[in-house]
């Protein structure tokens, strides 16, 4: 009986608690800042995005661009202030990697 609780709650904590680590195992959505120096950096201006799919099967299907100098190119910003990293994971099938630029 204390075996089949204990594998019970292992299972509840893989589905429960699957988004609240770094890396869950069946969803993951975090917001990480891609700069850490925030020193002088003024919080007005643009916010844009741009975002990367990547679905790992047999081989790596990658497509869009989430380089922060052709974000910020194609959306006319000159001077990019900072950057942020959304990471959107889906089991081991779909990864979307969004980079949200900040700047004038």
């Amino acid at each position: 009986m204390k075996r089949l609780c204990f594998y019970l709650f292992i299972i509840a904590d893989i589905v429960f608690l699957a988004g609240c680590t770094p890396r869950g195992l069946l969803y993951t959505h975090i917001r990480t800042p891609l700069d850490i120096n925030m020193s002088q950096t003024p919080t007005d201006g643009k916010n844009v995005h741009g975002d990367l799919k990547h679905i790992p099967f047999y081989v790596d299907v990658m497509w869009d661009s989430n380089a922060i100098g052709d974000i910020a190119k194609q959306n006319g910003i000159e001077t990019v202030y900072f950057a942020d990293l959304e990471t959107l994971r889906i089991l081991i099938f779909w990864n979307q990697y969004t980079v949200h630029v900040y700047g004038q």
